[in-house]
């Protein structure tokens, strides 16, 4: 952990250096249907790291497909692979729109990938399966019966393991509004990772790459793996993100369960906006965590 963290701190000093490069990071994927189980490969939207020379935009990028493989693995073991795209490889282009990943070469590259790997084999992205059964021993029917009058409780017909999604009924029923909440799947009895999702509807772009939270004068930060865009509406915009939650993202979440009062603050590629969490929200987050945690989910 202390070598994972000593990683990241030097990442970050990387990343905020005046001098750095604008590099272009995209994941080829595997997207599978839904609907008829059917596969396409394609290229996620691309993602713009900073870093000082090609080396550390390639380690940056590196780490980036680790935790995406670990992520779909996780999910797979879950039972939720369906949710989530699998992850085949990466791309990474130079401000002169030129693919490096597959051709750059340098000095103890492959123990730099090792280190890279270790760190994030060694993270945990959601809870602990081997206290499944634990887990289930503690689901609380009367806190269920109490909470659930609170969600939205959708069930897939068409899947046989009985997939269900609790979301709040306050959350937006449409992506073109703004939101935040953290919703959950069941699948065959058992809740998967809890999800954060936030959204942003507005006039102009932003192109949000981070959100940062004041919650009761403290502060924290969320960094989305990826944000989606679109746009209608007469000229409107929407950017969101739908994340799995993981250990790292424990004290934002429970802080903003707990909040007397809090904001959020959407930082774009050159603007920025703040929105105003209202308690509605933050009181669906604790209900969302509450009903996840009486229905044996662990976080």
């Amino acid at each position: 952990m202390k070598y994972f963290l000593l990683i990241t701190s030097c990442l970050l000093l990387i990343i905020s250096c005046s001098c750095n490069k604008k590099y272009k990071y995209v994941e080829i994927v595997n997207d599978k249907s839904i609907i008829d189980g059917s596969t396409e490969v394609k290229e996620n939207e691309a993602v713009e790291i900073s870093a000082p020379n090609d080396t550390n935009a390639y380690l940056i990028a590196f780490r980036k497909f680790c935790i995406s493989s670990k992520m779909y693995e996780e999910m797979v073991k879950k039972g939720n692979g369906d949710l989530v795209t699998q992850p085949l490889r990466f791309e990474l282009y130079n401000d002169k729109g030129i693919e490096i990943a597959s051709v750059i070469s340098f000095a103890n590259k492959e123990k730099e990938e090792a280190e890279i790997m270790k760190s994030v084999m060694g993270l945990d992205m959601g809870h602990d399966d081997s206290n499944l059964e634990e887990a289930k021993s503690k689901i609380d029917s009367t806190k269920i019966k109490e909470l659930l009058p609170y969600f939205k409780v959708k069930k897939d017909e068409f899947d046989p393991n009985g997939k269900i999604v609790y979301t709040p009924k306050s959350a937006p029923q449409y992506i073109n509004r703004n939101g935040i909440y953290c919703y959950f799947i069941v699948t065959g009895g058992t809740p998967g990772p809890l999800r954060f999702v936030v959204q942003y509807y507005a006039d102009d772009w932003l192109f949000f790459k981070r959100v940062q939270f004041s919650i009761d004068g403290n502060a924290f930060e969320f960094v989305p793996l990826k944000t989606e865009t679109d746009n209608g509406d007469g000229g409107k915009i929407w950017e969101w993100f739908d994340e799995t939650l993981t250990s790292s993202d424990r004290d934002l979440i429970y802080a903003l369960s707990n909040a007397h009062s809090a904001k959020m603050k959407f930082l774009g590629q050159q603007y920025y906006d703040i929105k105003n969490i209202s308690q509605l929200q933050i009181t669906d987050i604790k209900r969302a965590l509450d009903l996840y945690h009486a229905m044996g989910g662990t976080y």
